[in-house]
């Protein structure tokens, strides 16, 4: 059964479902709506609050032969290469979400270059304030207590 449904069933606010599970509504939003995928332990838990008709094996996305259901697929839009299948059923194992990841430091990674682009596109303006301040100090240089 989907947690959405179970929840709404129950008559649970997601709220009331995160405080019984020990995570934050956040989290219940994220797994409804698949955004998120729980760690193991999180997913035991939810299986006991909803008193096995929401299984961990659902929410991790195993299906009957023991097999992972979407890690791969969600990992692709990353390539992530054929070579790495076995490191990506390891990471989804421990709860990691490899494309999760992926995207943050993806995110990291742009956000460094977007700041080294940044500063060689103001080289001239960055370097004029340094003299403008190594010459004159600022403005409330008198005001500062460090």
């Amino acid at each position: 059964m989907e947690l959405l449904t179970w929840r709404t069933a129950a008559g649970l606010t997601q709220r009331e479902l995160a405080a019984a599970v020990g995570v934050s509504a956040i989290q219940i939003s994220r797994l409804e709506r698949r955004s998120s995928s729980p760690s193991v332990e999180t997913a035991r838990r939810i299986e006991v609050v909803t008193e096995g008709e929401v299984t961990a094996a659902e929410l991790l996305g195993i299906n009957a032969a023991g097999e992972r259901r979407g890690v791969m697929e969600e990992s692709k839009r990353f390539d992530f290469g054929a070579s790495d299948d076995a490191l990506l059923e390891e990471a989804a194992s421990y709860g990691l979400d490899a494309g999760e990841i992926a995207r943050a430091a993806v995110e990291r990674a742009v956000k460094t270059e977007r700041m080294k682009r940044f500063s060689e596109e103001n080289r001239e303006a960055i370097e004029s304030w340094n003299e403008h301040y190594k010459k004159h100090g600022l403005w409330n240089e008198k005001y500062r207590l460090f």
